[in-house]
């Protein structure tokens, strides 16, 4: 099955496909808006692997949390491409993303992304298991709460890590998807929180 997989959550995006001979990944990371580059670097996948758009199985996507426009830039593409081409959208989240690297370990994995000002969106993981689903923290009240021996990984970790396509795609493998995905909002916009600040 091939999953072509779009992350945009975060200053760096990038786009992978997901083949049986492997994994293609391209990162983005020009300085421009995602908008302005993301089709191009899909285009640019495509012709890397030696495949067409119509011979993409599934699409998988990054639903956040994370960088508001980011996540809506993300989601909208690989809708309207799985709409496009009649397929279907796998969901994948930050977290999952993050922590996808450490699926091996036997220690609890805490995926944690900077929310600014000493908020974070983050989740637990342990192996293939979500032991705490994504959410809105302070980010000390979570560290507190961690099991010791627990891996960091993230914006919001020593690590500084951000989730990659690569990994979107290897989490989405196997899973069954849907005719769109919507985006993963764990907190209101700074623009919504103005607007009722007034």
């Amino acid at each position: 099955m091939r999953i072509l997989a779009i992350e945009t959550t975060d200053r760096v995006a990038s786009v992978a496909l997901l083949t049986r001979d492997g994994v293609y990944e391209r990162i983005i990371d020009s300085g421009l808006r995602h908008a302005q580059t993301l089709m191009t670097a899909v285009d640019e996948l495509l012709k890397q692997s030696g495949t067409c758009l119509e011979q993409v199985d599934a699409f998988a996507v990054d639903v956040g949390p994370g960088s508001f426009t980011g996540v809506r830039i993300g989601v909208t593409t690989a809708n309207a491409l799985a709409f496009a081409n009649g397929k279907k959208v796998v969901a994948v989240s930050s977290t999952e993303a993050l922590a996808r690297p450490f699926i091996g370990e036997e220690r609890c994995c805490a995926a944690i992304i900077d929310a600014k000002n000493g908020n974070c969106y983050a989740a637990l993981y342990r192996g293939g298991d979500c032991l705490t689903e994504a959410n809105a923290f302070v980010t000390e009240d979570f560290l507190k709460g961690l099991p010791s021996c627990c891996i960091l990984t993230g914006s919001g970790a020593a690590d500084g890590a951000m989730p990659t396509a690569k990994n979107v795609a290897l989490c989405a493998c196997g899973r069954e998807g849907a005719d769109e995905v919507v985006p993963l909002y764990l907190r209101p916009s700074q623009a919504e929180r103005l607007w009722k600040e007034r």
